[in-house]
């Protein structure tokens, strides 16, 4: 999340009086680059377990002491999104208070403001959102809009949500609108319009294998995982893997990927069949004796709301599909 950002610092001194798990604070410690990532994933783990209040403490600490500036940024979006849905005026109005300040001139960042254009866009706050997209999109409006003819729609996602926004919005359509529109419609056909597009008929499916969360710790323990992935923790192991991931798709474009969360005894079977060696560092587990029916597979890419592939319990488009993994 923090990849045009300065380096990340130690962690305040905030952090240590919130009761977080004593591996938490030791992973951030090992890899302050990725703490705010650390952070953040465990305010959603709080939220999942029905303990919002203190992901909200975890959360206005991240905003207000970020290891990296764009990381403060991530944490007042996902804190004013808690807050929305809070019954309290109170709370709605620090949410809107949050939000504001996002939204004042100069500083939001292109992976916040295309997270926080996405929480607008579903409270159908045209305006505003289409200012985050425009944010978020900075980097492909430098470019000529004919030099992104033909990237995927997954690349183009803050261009085909400022697109969605100057539709909404009634305004003429401008040449990156229609290169966003071409890729929405070669990726889903009926994101925009009912589109009419025959199959391909012999398109290819992979399969990328990964350890689970639960497999993790074991396999890493027992040198099956190697690597700067293995070693900055799960988090960078799963956003390794989508950039991985999206490499590909790039260079198959043809191809449907499919990923399989693993335990440690399912990946030795897989890379015996592969004839892999685990213990070889950027050795995949392959994808030998997956069908593509098999029900463990996940589609990836999933849809931005959906539940992320790498089973964080977070939505994709905060998790391994966050911009920052572009």
């Amino acid at each position: 999340m923090t990849d045009l950002a300065p380096a990340a610092v130690p962690l305040a001194p905030e952090f240590h009086g919130l009761d977080l798990p004593r591996r938490l604070l030791d992973d951030a410690a090992a890899a302050p680059e990725f703490a705010g990532d650390l952070l953040l994933e465990h305010a959603g783990d709080l939220v999942r377990a029905g303990r919002s209040e203190q992901a909200r403490r975890l959360l206005s600490t991240v905003r207000e002491h970020p290891p990296a500036p764009e990381d403060g940024q991530y944490a007042a979006v996902e804190l004013a999104r808690l807050l929305r849905e809070e019954p309290r005026v109170r709370d709605t109005a620090e949410a809107e208070r949050i939000t504001g300040q996002l939204l004042s001139p100069g500083g939001l960042g292109e992976g916040p403001a295309q997270v926080l254009g996405e929480d607008l866009q579903e409270l159908e706050r045209w305006e505003e959102a289409l200012r985050c997209y425009n944010i978020s999109a900075r980097e492909l409006l430098a470019q000529p809009a004919e030099a992104l003819d033909g990237e995927d729609a997954l690349t183009l996602t803050p261009l085909i949500g400022r697109l969605l926004m100057r539709m909404r919005l009634g305004l003429p359509a401008d040449a990156h609108d229609e290169v966003a529109l071409e890729a929405a419609e070669r990726r889903t056909g009926d994101l925009l319009e009912p589109f009419d597009h025959e199959e391909e008929p012999d398109e290819a499916e992979g399969v990328e294998a990964l350890y689970s969360r639960a497999a993790f710790d074991e396999a890493r323990e027992r040198g099956l995982l190697t690597g700067a992935a293995a070693e900055d923790g799960v988090g960078a192991y799963y956003r390794a893997a989508e950039r991985s991931l999206r490499e590909r798709a790039r260079e198959y474009p043809q191809t449907r990927w499919n990923v399989v969360l693993l335990s440690t005894a399912e990946a030795v079977a897989a890379a015996e069949r592969a004839g892999a060696d685990l213990s070889e560092e950027g050795t995949g587990l392959g994808e030998a004796g997956f069908a593509v029916d098999d029900p463990r597979l996940r589609p990836w890419p999933p849809q931005r709301n959906d539940s992320c592939w790498c089973a964080s319990g977070r939505k994709y488009k905060k998790c391994c599909g966050a911009p920052a993994n572009r």
